[in-house]
């Protein structure tokens, strides 16, 4: 999942890396006009906003996977769709979502981040290094949770960003 460097992640190195890839994602986001974020989409006809509510939504649902429900659940996605890759699973959220005003994606994306890093802020460095099976006892992989984390938030946002940059570029 991670390289060899990344193996060593620890809480606060990840912590810190959370702070800075979200506030990069947000100082970005908050230079862009209503018009950039609504308006112009990419190949696959999504805007700005369309990619604000994805991070939201699945912040919402690593979240669950931190407290044990399902990712698949809490995202509403039917079992047929879920076992196909992310493009079906990410349409069907677009579609969802695409009517939302900015506003209220806005506002979710604040609140869903805010709700997770209060999760992560409770998690210990021994919590974090707990495999993915702790957290989701229907999964049998051994990944320490910290690297899932890792890969949802940081790498996320950070591909999340370079997308909507090439959408209002």
């Amino acid at each position: 999942m991670m390289s060899d460097s990344d193996q060593t992640l620890t809480r606060e190195s990840l912590l810190s890396q959370i702070e800075t890839s979200w506030n990069d994602l947000q100082s970005y986001l908050d230079s862009l006009s209503e018009e950039q974020l609504v308006r112009p989409t990419d190949a696959a006809g999504w805007t700005a906003k369309d990619h604000m509510i994805h991070v939201a939504v699945w912040e919402n649902a690593n979240l669950a996977r931190l407290e044990g429900k399902s990712k698949r659940e809490t995202l509403d996605i039917t079992p047929e769709v879920w076992d196909q890759d992310d493009d079906p699973i990410n349409a069907v959220l677009q579609e969802r979502y695409r009517d939302m005003p900015l506003s209220e994606v806005k506002q979710a994306l604040r609140q869903n981040h805010a709700r997770f890093m209060a999760k992560l802020d409770t998690m210990t460095e021994a919590d974090m290094q707990l495999p993915h099976r702790h957290y989701q006892p229907s999964s049998n992989n051994d990944t320490p949770i910290i690297q899932f984390i890792y890969w949802d938030t940081v790498h996320h946002y950070g591909e999340h960003r370079l997308w909507i940059s090439r959408i209002v570029a």
